[in-house]
């Protein structure tokens, strides 16, 4: 006869998942008594939110093992995260997602000390902003009291510990076709439509965040549950040519080229190249990815200094030895790196040495 307990109601599917949480508890100040106190006072709070979790105990499980996995508290005081029930597709039962904020995923990333501070801004009609280059902050004046208009786009901006800047933009198209692509278009999207651009510019900004070398960075822990809970397009959104190339990668330990890879593919492209291991290899291959990345993005800071001697040395010939055979996204993560009158003087210096 089987010795487990059958719950009775949703409070016991939470109690259940101490050990689970203990276990793969990533911060230690996230502690299990408040967490599922915090987690029982949302189910209570709303009988939607029970409804759905008694219905799907599983989503629920999972839902509460992230939030050990990520480190991040469900704390309402914090505004960091939140059980939310979503339904994933037609004729399907509604699940419960953790749901990161763009708060939750400011406080990862610093606390993290991957990045010293990370601000997320939108841009109306009536501001003035002016991009000067992805390695400094850019200049935002904003109509704060008067009539702002509409948002044209969002951007992010993070301060790493050597002291430069990493600006991501994204313009109202960018956003929007992000939005069309999410089956929560009609819920986070619709009710907090300017948390969720924030939230997008940050998920794509944090490409190109530094990581603890051989960890997987937690913000990319908490963005991959985002966008597998937001539900966007699971699509195989890559090539066959691009499959074996992201394969050869991973196979080689090939870290400085995945890392450019990576950063150059959107988070629905990277989601679905995750969905291409074998099944019982996902997680192994996700954490090996991530570890790689890490690596390679401190390859890249080296690669990208060493780079900016020789453009202000102008030395043409080692510029042109070490650029050889770059792929298109490597020479997308060099000019992302470099900012944008770095690469100028780079295609000059380039383009002059061709004449010559």
């Amino acid at each position: 006869m089987s010795s487990e307990i059958v719950p009775k109601n949703v409070f016991d599917i939470v109690e259940s998942q101490k050990k689970s949480f203990n276990d793969v508890l990533s911060n230690d100040s996230i502690a299990w008594a408040r967490e599922s106190q915090f987690a029982i006072q949302q189910l209570q709070s709303n009988s939607f939110l029970n409804t759905a979790a008694w219905g799907a105990p599983d989503s629920l499980k999972n839902a509460i093992v992230n939030v050990a996995a990520i480190g991040i508290s469900l704390n309402p005081a914090n505004k960091h995260a939140y059980l939310v029930p979503r339904k994933p597709a037609k004729d399907q039962k509604t699940q419960i997602c953790l749901d990161i904020s763009y708060m939750g995923l400011k406080h990862l990333a610093e606390k993290s000390g991957s990045i010293l501070w990370v601000q997320a801004k939108l841009v109306y009609e009536n501001d003035k902003y002016t991009n000067n280059g992805v390695d400094k902050e850019p200049t935002h004046k904003q109509n704060t009291f008067g009539e702002k208009g509409n948002v044209v786009g969002a951007y992010c901006t993070v301060k790493i510990p050597n002291g430069d800047y990493l600006t991501e933009e994204m313009n109202i198209n960018q956003l929007n076709e992000v939005r069309a692509k999410s089956k929560a278009a009609n819920g986070p999207w619709k009710d907090f439509t300017e948390e969720m651009m924030r939230k997008t510019v940050v998920k794509r900004a944090a490409k190109y965040w530094p990581s603890p070398k051989g960890e997987m960075n937690t913000v990319n822990k908490a963005i991959e549950v985002i966008n597998e809970h937001e539900g966007l397009e699971q699509a195989d959104l890559y090539t066959e040519e691009e499959q074996k190339e992201f394969m050869r990668m991973i196979n080689d330990e090939i870290a400085f080229s995945l890392s450019a890879f990576m950063a150059d593919s959107s988070d629905e492209k990277q989601t679905s190249l995750f969905n291409s291991f074998p099944k019982n290899y996902i997680a192994s291959n996700k954490k090996k990815v991530r570890s790689l990345q890490a690596v390679g993005f401190e390859e890249w800071q080296s690669f990208t200094e060493n780079v900016r001697e020789l453009i202000k040395n102008e030395d043409v010939n080692s510029l042109n030895s070490e650029l050889l055979g770059f792929e298109p996204y490597e020479k997308r993560m060099l000019a992302n790196q470099l900012g944008e009158h770095d690469t100028n003087r780079l295609s000059e210096l380039l383009k002059g040495g061709q004449n010559d």
